[in-house]
């Protein structure tokens, strides 16, 4: 008795703390990492400044800015509207006290912060033409209630419990692929409505119409359920097993939802993307704040993963129908 004791112990004292490390390991490292990793950023400045800035940039974060041209603060204005940069830098040298640096808070928190830091290092490096701290102007605007979007960042959690809950439950008390399926197409929208209700009305976070929102909540949900499920309804409880873990380990620490995919280093936050809690992130503030600019690979991702789901669901309910006929014959 006292030699299985020992070895139990023995286990769990290696065992353990590797797994503790490795997860530890997992979830910190994207956030220990975080700096920018060729951000886009905009500027409209004079040419014989524009052909210095790259190398003034590389004095604050070598390789961390992907600096972009434009003629006008009206066609940088549009450029953060259509997500094509996370902000803007005017920098005129004929008048250094127009210095501008052009945020977007909702599209980012974090980085709208660090673009300001950028304004005032830049204003440091010129301050022999004259140039000091920039005037800062957020063009879209994080919620007043939410200012630092932390119900969305909070939300991943409850995305990824509410979608494997729903599959367990699906996969494990149903048992036809119909059922399977209409169980899943309605659980994903009231949930979805629920948790967007939660968002947009008691936190604040979101802005824009529910209804999308709640859409683009519902098809997350659909998401990460249809692909637990799917995997459940093919080989079993070890299924439910690796699609939580998927989730959990690949897509959560990825996900950049409170941050921005450029933040991370590459190529992971270009693969979070391409996850499901990625995809949320960014679709969720493209309805809510850009009119759905910038949303288009995050609803095709979404899609593609409740398809992927579902045909995983379909098969390996199929298949067990087709095994208990054959055992009760």
């Amino acid at each position: 008795m006292q030699r299985p004791s020992a070895q139990v112990i023995l286990g769990s004292s290696l065992l353990l703390p590797l797994l503790a490390s490795t997860l530890l390991y997992i979830f910190a490292w994207p956030a220990v990492n975080t700096k920018p990793h060729r951000l886009p950023v905009g500027f409209v400045t004079a040419p014989t400044l524009e052909t210095r800035l790259p190398r003034l940039l590389d004095q604050i974060q070598e390789g961390g800015f992907e600096p972009r041209f434009y003629q006008s603060e009206v066609d940088a204005r549009i450029a953060i509207q259509k997500r094509e940069v996370y902000g803007a830098l005017l920098i005129d040298p004929a008048t250094p006290s127009d210095f501008t640096v052009l945020t977007a808070s909702a599209a980012s928190p974090t980085v709208a912060q660090l673009l300001t830091g950028i304004g005032n290092s830049l204003g440091a490096l010129l301050s022999a033409a004259g140039f000091s701290s920039p005037k800062v102007n957020d063009v879209v605007a994080a919620t007043p209630s939410d200012p630092r979007q932390a119900g969305l960042s909070a939300s991943a959690l409850p995305l990824v419990l509410s979608g494997a809950i729903t599959a367990l439950l699906l996969v494990l008390g149903l048992r036809r692929p119909g059922q399977r399926v209409v169980g899943l197409g309605l659980v994903m929208l009231t949930a979805g409505m629920a948790l967007a209700a939660v968002l947009q009305y008691v936190f604040g976070t979101l802005t824009g119409s529910y209804g999308l929102n709640a859409l683009v909540t519902s098809l997350a949900i659909g998401a990460i359920a249809a692909f637990v499920a799917g995997l459940g309804a093919t080989i079993g409880m070890p299924g439910f097993g690796l699609g939580l873990a998927t989730l959990l380990l690949l897509s959560n620490p990825f996900s950049a939802i409170s941050s921005a995919p450029q933040m991370l280093p590459e190529p992971w936050g270009a693969i979070g993307q391409w996850l499901p809690l990625g995809a949320f992130g960014t679709l969720i503030r493209s309805v809510a704040f850009f009119n759905g600019e910038g949303g288009g690979q995050a609803w095709m991702v979404l899609s593609l993963w409740i398809c992927f789901g579902l045909v995983l669901v379909w098969v390996g309910s199929s298949r067990s129908a087709k095994t208990g006929q054959r055992a009760k014959a």
